[in-house]
């Protein structure tokens, strides 16, 4: 009896185990399984938050995108790209912050894929932004990784049409660049950056507006620029281009787009 006791024990014992064994293989499972659709719908998530605009909601689930998965390209990218554009909405240090948030994780995306054209690009667009909160020293030095990192990309793919947007806006800051500034830079820096010209900003931002022709801020800084050159007809071109564009391609479509109206409403009557 007390055999037979025993043995029952023993079975019990090792049903129990079993069972144990069985729902922590089910635990592990689901909890993968969890893991990797967390990420997605944190993608998924920060895509909606912002195509309506809800930057500050995007940043906060590209994070967790992020976090949930940290060597996918694609969530650093997007976090990049949100934290970039949350900061023109914003001012003071918490633009600082955000900025430097944004070329922090670039510069992940940069480690992670070093030969990824859009994580250079990404970069250097971070960089750009960082580049409006710093004096006139700091801003030539982060133009020399700014050239560098728009170069990089276009090498990797010669169509990205951000990188020659970038590659554009850099040949027109440097391009602009006081009597002073110019002395600073060969001061402190052992001179400009060479091969700026307004020449070659025309020719990227033409050719970025050909792979992108929908996409806003490629017409809002190239009729900027001529504007600022006294070429009122082209100026007003790009302009009314710009603002007749459908406000699809980029989160701040609309800033931009009332930018250029005001733009517009300054230039000299044809």
């Amino acid at each position: 009896m007390l055999r037979e006791t025993a043995a029952g024990c023993v079975r019990d014992a090792l049903r129990i185990a079993a069972s144990a064994a069985v729902c922590l293989m089910l635990s592990a499972a689901w909890a993968a399984g969890t893991h990797a659709r967390t990420a997605e719908e944190a993608l998924a998530e920060g895509d909606a938050a912002y195509a309506q605009v809800h930057l500050a909601d995007a940043r906060v689930s590209y994070q967790a995108a992020v976090a949930a998965a940290p060597t996918r390209l694609t969530a650093l990218c997007r976090l990049v790209r949100a934290e970039s554009e949350l900061g023109e909405t914003q001012s003071g240090d918490e633009q600082r912050r955000t900025w430097a948030a944004a070329v922090e994780h670039a510069r992940a995306a940069v480690k992670l894929a070093p030969d990824s054209s859009a994580s250079h690009v990404w970069l250097a667009a971070a960089l750009g932004r960082q580049a409006l909160r710093e004096g006139p020293k700091a801003k030539l030095a982060l133009s020399r990784e700014i050239k560098s990192e728009a170069d990089r990309a276009l090498a990797l793919d010669a169509d990205n049409a951000r990188a020659w947007h970038v590659l554009a806006v850099w040949n027109v800051k440097v391009s602009s660049l006081s009597m002073l500034e110019r002395m600073a830079a060969n001061a402190v820096l052992g001179g400009v950056p060479k091969g700026a010209s307004f020449e070659n900003a025309e020719r990227a931002f033409q050719k970025a507006i050909a792979l992108e022709p929908a996409y806003v801020h490629h017409r809002l800084e190239y009729a900027r620029m001529l504007k600022d050159q006294k070429r009122g007809a082209d100026a007003r071109r790009e302009f009314e281009k710009a603002i007749a564009l459908p406000a699809t391609s980029d989160a701040l479509d609309a800033r931009y787009q009332a930018e250029a109206r005001e733009l517009l409403k300054k230039l000299p009557k044809s």
